[in-house]
């Protein structure tokens, strides 16, 4: 049974139609997708970010440990840093896609709310000795995207405080009153934004406080269905729909999830093995379809009569006007503009190839 969003009831009161995403019941539309999608491109957007999850690490060792537990440098961490990493298997299949953050006394980490489980169960075979504690604490906060040219001035009369141009994923805390918040500067959409997090109790108010600021910017509460054409714009893969335990980080993840330089973690015997000797045969790819029609997902690409690749999302972007999808596709299609044909019903769409992400700020 899917959990349900600490925003649940300032949602259904602002109209909101709900769907299951990564084990959580959010909102899919409020009525207007369409206008949702405008205000998150052209003033603020609100998303409920509930189907991320949060993991804690604790412990006097915490940094050195957990360096050897994900694939980007994070052993000198300090408090308001933030690195994108990912987990993986010691056969350097994807876990997870994360996002560390450093506190004072902590680490907190960001991922899928679906996968926090699994990244926990990895995470704890390798404590043995070492002064470290891992838990699940996605239960104990509310958490928001405010995503959009306007978005930072939302939220600085939301705090009553200039925030500032925060680095991409570092964070600051702030106050809603007597609430405490952990803003951090979030790219998820290849544009601006930032996620907001605060104790659980307090996400009616929260809630409430972001649309009092935003009256003025055009502030929306954003749904999934306009974040689906968002993600997909900008290249913003989610587990078990883009990649899985099957995956690669390098076929699936960015350059900024890893670091090539740092010492021993789990998987990077094949990470580096990739780099260096040029192995990866498919990588996460766009396409850009000819004729206004969606493919499915797992539709097979052909170049020729030669599968290629499949398709994982495909939405109809209204900043592009075109169907666009993410797709693996082989080293013989990257170069952008390949043209390439997906099976589909009645007949194959034509496609090319192109760069991620499709669309920026």
């Amino acid at each position: 049974m899917a959990m349900t969003s600490p925003f649940g009831k300032e949602e259904r009161e602002a109209g909101a139609a709900f769907v299951e995403r990564f084990g959580v019941e959010v909102p899919d539309h409020y009525g207007d997708a369409d206008g949702e999608y405008r205000a998150a491109r052209t003033g603020a957007g609100l998303v409920d970010l509930s189907f991320r999850g949060t993991l804690r690490v604790a412990g006097s060792e915490r940094l050195r440990w957990l360096n050897g537990q994900v694939t980007n440098e994070v052993k000198a961490l300090q408090a308001g840093d933030g690195r994108r990493a990912a987990a993986l298997t010691a056969k350097g299949h994807l876990v997870a896609d994360l996002v560390v953050y450093g506190l004072e006394d902590s680490v907190r980490i960001d991922l899928q709310r679906d996968r926090a489980a699994a990244v926990t169960e990895a995470f704890a075979r390798h404590i043995i000795a070492d002064d470290v504690q891992v838990e699940d604490v996605s239960d104990r906060f509310a958490r928001l995207m405010l995503v959009g040219p306007e978005a930072q001035r939302v939220l600085a009369d939301a705090v009553g405080a200039e925030i500032g141009d925060l680095p991409p994923w570092s964070h600051r805390e702030a106050r809603l009153g007597d609430v405490p918040l952990r803003i951090a500067s979030s790219r998820w959409l290849a544009r601006p934004g930032v996620d907001v997090s605060a104790p659980i109790d307090a996400a009616g108010p929260m809630w409430e406080a972001f649309l009092r600021a935003g009256r003025d910017a055009g502030l929306r509460p954003v749904g999934m269905r306009a974040l689906e054409w968002l993600r997909v714009e900008a290249g913003w893969p989610w587990f078990g729909v883009d990649c899985d335990e099957a995956n690669l980080l390098m076929e699936s993840l960015t350059p900024d999830h890893v670091s090539l330089t740092k010492g021993c973690y789990v998987g990077q015997e094949v990470v580096t093995r990739i780099e260096h000797q040029g192995h990866l045969n498919k990588r996460l790819c766009g396409l850009v379809l000819d004729k206004v029609a969606e493919p499915a997902r797992g539709a097979t690409i052909l170049l020729g009569d030669r599968k290629v690749g499949q398709v994982t999302s495909a939405v109809l972007s209204p900043a592009l006007g075109r169907v666009i999808a993410l797709g693996y596709l082989r080293r013989e299609c990257w170069e952008p503009g390949t043209r390439v044909r997906i099976d589909a019903d009645p007949e194959p769409l034509e496609a090319a190839s192109a760069v991620l992400p499709f669309v920026v700020a």
